[in-house]
């Protein structure tokens, strides 16, 4: 799945920066992202493993100035399997989004820091939150100074027994509009 994303952010790349613009300098944007994620169980489980499915995630904030950003988000790590347990991994969560642009190339580098709650929903019933720190980067792609596509990855990590041992990580391609 990384290198279909990697190919698909160099096509990009190649095809359109005589067509990139700069970025619209402020407002409110949303955003939407698809992906892979990986479980990464730390200690949860008793170190049975790490697992993988797809992922999802929305975003809406708001770009102060061309370098800064907030924005609140929700995502879909996805469906998980270790010996014996199955669950579902959501997140909830607000990020401050540094924000590098490449000049006038319609290019810009971003990295977020982020705090929230992760819900672990178990089979069998059990629904569990966590408190949890999350952290990314990616790069984005301007063809129009109101629209970006977009390659991030990010992490989420929580406290699970006082040990922050347990995260989950997604690779995605993004979609964002500014209004």
């Amino acid at each position: 799945m990384v290198k279909k994303l990697v190919i698909v952010l160099a096509l990009i790349a190649a095809a359109g920066t005589a067509v990139a613009e700069p970025a619209k300098g402020k407002g409110f944007y949303l955003v939407g992202a698809a992906g892979e994620s990986v479980y990464d169980e730390g200690s949860s489980f008793g170190n049975f493993g790490d697992d993988e499915d797809r992922s999802l995630h929305f975003a809406a904030g708001y770009k102060f100035i061309r370098f800064l950003s907030v924005e609140a988000r929700f995502a879909d790590m996805g469906s998980f399997s270790v010996p014996f347990q199955d669950f579902d991994i959501s997140t909830r969560s607000i990020h401050v989004v540094g924000i590098v642009p490449f000049g006038q190339s319609g290019w810009e580098f971003f990295g977020n820091l982020g705090i929230g709650k992760v819900n672990l929903d178990i089979s069998g019933g059990l629904d569990v939150d966590e408190s949890m720190v999350a952290g990314g980067f990616g790069f984005r792609w301007y063809p129009t100074p109101k629209f970006a596509i977009g390659i991030q990855t990010d992490a989420y990590v929580w406290d699970e027994n006082n040990d922050w041992a347990s995260g989950v990580g997604a690779t995605q391609l993004s979609l964002q509009v500014i209004f």
